[in-house]
């Protein structure tokens, strides 16, 4: 309800603000403001006829549907007819009601008509264009929130693709510990659960604090190194006291997961995640492994590593777009993944 006051209150305004302009107009004929107001209030009803005709029937049913033919043909014919009416309309007006002869005579001869028709052309002109401008502002906000939900379900499949593969490296390795090392594969299993609690209670939301990343991280390095101890060295270094800063979850783990199968081979291999924080909050995020054999690591792990770096790489240009630089360095014997991000919440994109 209150909307449409909001709507009548605009089309009350435009019409007095036509009136008044076209009153101030008419002062080069008639030095009375206020009786050029009255008089141009009367003389202008048809034109408001035709203007909401156009406006809820020609333009909807013709113009919108691109029919232009049709509108033009339609529009043209309304046009002659409102000037034959508000020739003989305003005649009457003049002749009968606020008498003066002069001006309705001038309404019935062939320039009267004329500049009915130019006043006619010029109120369809201004309601058509802010009826377009209208249209216009719909049309872009329908195609942002069309955009918005688009975004929306784009990051929820490349949640629910990286989730099923973490899963079940984690599994995996509570598996193989289960076998070697039964309290060892307890413990893993309890920092699992935290893991999954992370997944099921954190992965949902928009951003979560940069604190809880780094603590799911470091169960997952948990986890891992004890799988691998016997041929893994892992350093790892967070942060603490970051205050209000927000990440999107589950952004840094791919790289990580990575590491750790790009790193493996029988003699051993060395894994460095270093984790700082700029003064302007930017996260630097670098992740290092060693590998003795890297063809082989690369046909390996081809399609593994297709799916997270590429899912990361797909999260980055949709949640961090145009504030975050990812480098991947594939040398011989080394894997660097180096990631900035711009965290200041100030900044932050509320996808």
């Amino acid at each position: 309800m209150k909307k449409e006051w909001s709507r009548v209150a605009r089309h009350l305004l435009f019409w007095a603000i036509f009136v008044m302009l076209w009153s101030t107009h008419d002062l080069n004929y008639h030095r009375d403001l206020l009786d050029n107001f009255r008089t141009n209030l009367v003389a202008f009803v048809p034109y408001a006829v035709l203007v909401y005709f156009n406006l809820y029937f020609l333009a909807p049913k013709f113009l919108l549907n691109k029919k232009i033919a049709h509108y033009l043909i339609f529009l043209i014919l309304c046009i002659i007819l409102a000037t034959w009416f508000s020739s003989h309309y305003l005649h009457y007006y003049f002749s009968r009601i606020n008498v003066y002869l002069p001006t309705a005579n001038f309404f019935h001869s062939f320039e009267g008509r004329i500049a009915i028709a130019t006043e006619v052309i010029l109120s369809l002109c201004l309601s058509m264009t802010l009826f377009l401008i209208d249209q216009w502002y719909k049309k872009e906000q329908v195609l942002r929130e069309i955009e918005q939900k688009h975004l929306e379900t784009e990051l929820s499949l490349l949640k629910s693709q990286i989730n099923p593969h973490f899963l079940f490296n984690s599994l995996n390795s509570i598996y193989v510990m289960m076998n070697r090392n039964l309290n060892a594969g307890k413990k893993m299993l309890l920092e699992f659960s935290e893991l999954l609690s992370y997944q099921l209670y954190e992965t949902g939301k928009k951003h979560i604090s940069l604190e809880r990343e780094f603590e799911n991280l470091a169960n997952y390095i948990n986890i891992e190194s004890v799988r691998h101890s016997d041929l893994v060295t892992v350093i790892h270094n967070f942060p603490k006291n970051l205050g209000e800063l927000h990440i999107s979850p589950m952004l840094l783990l791919p790289i990580v997961e990575n590491a750790f199968k790009h790193g493996q081979n029988s003699r051993g291999y060395e894994i460095q995640v270093q984790a700082d924080i700029s003064s302007d909050s930017v996260l630097n995020f670098n992740v290092q492994n060693t590998s003795a054999n890297r063809t082989k690591t690369r046909v390996k792990h081809k399609d593994q590593k297709g799916i997270g770096i590429t899912n990361l790489k797909r999260r980055l240009e949709l949640i961090y777009s145009n504030r975050h630089v990812l480098t991947i360095k594939d040398m011989e014997e080394r894997f660097i993944v180096n990631l900035k991000i711009e965290l200041d919440e100030t900044k932050m994109l509320n996808r």
